[in-house]
């Protein structure tokens, strides 16, 4: 039997040493570890439990005298130092969430705690597993009557003692001078407690001792998904890392050449590796991290094909579908799909591109994601490359088409509402020119889509309308009710907002009800008059419900 490849000799040791080897950069965050997700609430149970003298939990280190990996050069707003050359490496399995809470709270700023100055400068590059709270967002101080712990974004923490002092004689003895010109005795005896707690508190650490870092990532994948959830990309992340491929800072990287420049930068991870397994021909769904990490380490080009196809798919969605942003997509798992499309069609004819975007508005407005299992999008991948590779329309959905009528309560997360104001946009387009509404859409995103009629005059369900919502800048919206209410708004800007005669006539005698209800009317008459020649693209006449419109 072959011996294993690793060993473990669990240790105790200082919370104080285990801090200060993390400073010096002999204890490092691999950047295969997820960002730091914990909240106030959980930092501070942390805290309470050391301060109470709890154990907090084993911590496990990786050591290896051969292997480098890449690793995070801060932690919160303080830098970290970089190993001595050929030295061996430690870096943190488990654990990263305690520690990130404790190096950040109990980390010895540069500068003397009375300054409250940060070691972060604006220019700085900050390359942490925390970057969104690491201007300061980790400090923490210490309410020495309630011997509890406080945050100055929440508390006001003027005249507590920072947490930060308790391993810095000078900088306590300091602390406590300033208490001894007050006379309270029971706050430096409460600061000696606080101190001590800190200082005596010891860690259990799991060392695992080996060169092998399949066995390394894997032993953190096995620890991880004991733990709190782990996104699939972290997971294959962290499957897949090595000294020569980064799957996060590949993505990062990749989403900033070819996506940023059109307003894709901010797409999530998950339509990105749904796609990648659909160009490997996996199940978007079924495919595990474990599968997927398989393949990838075969072909790690296929990160960069995939995006490069996913902005081919995101400019048709911007140009041809008036789709601004991944915000305004009704279901990620188009993305999946179109971006299939173009990498397997990088250059489709004006007559594929008609095709898909009566493809996009029919699985939008019969809502066909919606509820999405594995086996309906395996066929819509397959459907999807076969009408790419015929040149014709495919449609083998085994669910009947019929548009899906609008909800009674406009939602933006619904499909629906994002085809909306899509339409809303178009129309503004049309009666304005000079692509205003898309516009309107691109500078505001979802906070475009605005309640006019206020709820002080009408009841729940009119308010909350679909028929309720206008397309424009969110500051705008004064005005434009202040105008609509009145009947002072042109005859340009009624037709762009979709507000007919009989709307307006409802407005002015104070019937909202009738003035929803008309206008819903016409929206839903926009919409027929978009979806149905789509629709006649792909369906006999026959075959098309019309639900929507009854």
């Amino acid at each position: 039997m072959r011996a294993p490849s690793f060993y473990s000799d669990p240790h105790v040791q200082f919370l104080s040493q285990l801090l200060e080897e993390i400073g010096a950069g002999y204890l490092q965050v691999p950047r295969f570890q997820r960002p730091f997700i914990w909240n106030w609430e959980r930092r501070r149970e942390l805290l309470r439990s050391i301060r109470d003298g709890i154990p907090m939990g084993s911590v496990m280190v990786w050591r290896t005298a051969k292997t480098t990996v890449e690793c995070y050069n801060y932690l919160g707003p303080y830098p970290l130092a970089e190993p001595e050359f050929g030295s061996t490496r430690s870096y943190i399995l488990d654990g990263v969430q305690r520690l990130s809470t404790l190096y950040g709270a109990l980390h010895v700023p540069t500068q003397s705690w009375q300054t409250g100055s940060s070691e972060l400068d604006d220019d700085d590059d900050i390359d942490g597993p925390d970057q969104e709270i690491a201007q300061g967002g980790l400090e923490v101080f210490v309410d020495l009557k309630t011997m509890d712990f406080c945050i100055p974004e929440l508390d006001d923490v003027a005249g507590m003692m920072p947490l930060s002092i308790v391993y810095s004689s000078v900088a306590l003895l300091q602390f406590q001078r300033r208490l001894t010109s007050y006379g309270d005795d029971r706050m430096i005896a409460a600061s000696d407690e606080i101190a001590r707690a800190f200082r005596d508190y010891k860690v259990p650490i799991i060392p695992i001792t080996t060169d092998d870092v399949e066995m390394a990532t894997r032993t953190f994948q096995r620890i991880n998904s004991q733990g709190a959830k782990m996104s699939e990309a972290h997971m294959v992340h962290a499957l897949t890392w090595s000294p020569n491929f980064d799957l996060r800072r590949q993505i990062t990287d990749l989403s900033a050449e070819f996506l940023s420049e059109i307003g894709w930068g901010g797409i999530d991870d998950d339509p990105v590796l749904k796609a990648v397994k659909a160009s490997f021909g996996l199940d978007v769904y079924k495919t595990n991290a474990q599968d997927l990490s398989d393949e990838l380490k075969l072909q790690p080009s296929a990160v960069r094909e995939v995006i490069a196809a996913i902005s081919r798919a995101a400019s048709f969605l911007k140009y041809s579908c008036g789709i601004p942003s991944p915000d305004f997509v009704p279901y990620a798992l188009q993305i999946v799909v179109l971006a299939e499309a173009f990498r397997t069609q990088p250059s489709p004819t004006e007559y594929d591109k008609r095709n898909l975007v009566a493809w996009f508005w029919m699985t939008t407005y019969g809502e066909l994601f919606a509820g999405m299992s594995g086996d309906r999008v395996q066929l819509a991948l397959q459907d999807m490359r076969r009408m790419l590779q015929l040149g014709q329309p495919i449609w083998t959905w085994k669910r009947p088409y019929e548009e899906r009528p609008l909800a009674k309560a406009f939602d933006f997360r619904a499909a629906r509402a994002k085809a909306l104001v899509v339409r809303l946009a178009e129309q503004q387009d049309r009666v304005y020119g000079d692509s205003f509404g898309f516009r309107v859409l691109s500078d505001s995103g979802k906070r475009a889509a605005v309640q006019i009629v206020p709820w002080v005059m009408t009841n729940k369900a009119t308010y909350s309308s679909p028929a309720n919502r206008f397309l424009l800048h969110p500051g705008e919206a004064s005005v434009l009710r202040e105008r609509l209410l009145s009947g002072e708004l042109t005859q340009q800007d009624r037709a762009a907002h979709l507000v007919s005669d009989q709307a307006q006539a409802a407005i002015l005698r104070g019937d909202f009800e009738a003035f929803v209800d008309t206008r819903l009317h016409d929206i839903q008459q926009l919409e027929a008059a978009f979806i149905t020649p789509l629709a006649g693209m792909f369906l006999s006449p026959q075959s098309i419900h019309r639900d929507l419109f009854v």
